[in-house]
Order: structure tokens, then sequence, then C-alpha cells
């Protein structure tokens, strides 16, 4: 499967390749067409893969059943990432920024009063 090819595409391609074996003599089954697809599938498609051949008898499966889950699975997939491109503008527009902060100690008046109150109060006593 080339990359942002559609299983439609995938198939058709199959197809050609098939017909043209057939010309030569070659008879593919049903059986053995599902084989062909489901090897052709990216890595993306592998736990579609592992989920039809563990679930399905493909010695009796359909193409039309198995082109129709595959198709399926597809527009989740193209759905799935267009929610993520979708998504990624927002992130990317949100950008974090980092602000330094410096600590200087002020000595209000009345804290300067207090001190002096206190530095009387105790020179007395002395």
């Amino acid at each position: 499967m080339q990359p942002n090819e559609s299983i439609k595409n995938l198939y058709n391609r199959l197809l050609d390749i098939t017909n043209g074996l057939l010309g030569l003599g070659k008879i593919f089954g049903q059986d053995e067409l599902v084989r062909k697809l489901l090897g052709c599938l990216n890595d993306e498609w592998d736990p579609k893969v592992t989920a039809i051949e563990e679930s399905k008898d493909l010695k009796t499966m359909e193409i039309e059943e198995f082109l129709g889950s595959l198709m399926t699975h597809e527009v989740k997939l193209n759905k799935k990432s267009a929610n993520l491109v979708e998504t990624k503008p927002q992130e990317e527009r949100r950008k974090d920024i980092a602000l330094k902060s410096t600590h200087k100690e002020e000595v209000s008046s009345e804290e300067e009063l207090e001190e002096e109150d206190y530095v009387l109060f105790v020179s007395c006593f002395i």
C-alpha cells in the first residue's frame, strides 16, 4: 500500500494485477484475494489485520464483506487524523513563556518607624 492510498485504489490495483494474471492462466480465489489485500496493508493497519485474522474465517469470507470492513476502518482513521490536524494549530498558537522574577525588598516607612521605636525603647533600658 502506498502512502495516502485508499482501500478502493489498492483493491483496483490488485484487480488489475490479478486480471493480467488471469490472462496468463492463474486463477485467484476470494480467500487468496483477501490474504493478498491483508498482506499489502501498512503498519497502521496492523491492529485491524490482527482483529480480522483472529475473528473471521478468511477462507469463507466474502471479498465485499472484507472490503466493507476495511473501508469503514479507513473512514475512522481519516476522521481521527483530521481531528489531530484540527487540534494541532490550536496547540501551536498557544506558546509558553517564562517570566524572570526579581525580589526586591522594600522597607516601608512604618517598618522603619517600628525599628526606630524599638531602638529607642531598648536604649532607655540600657
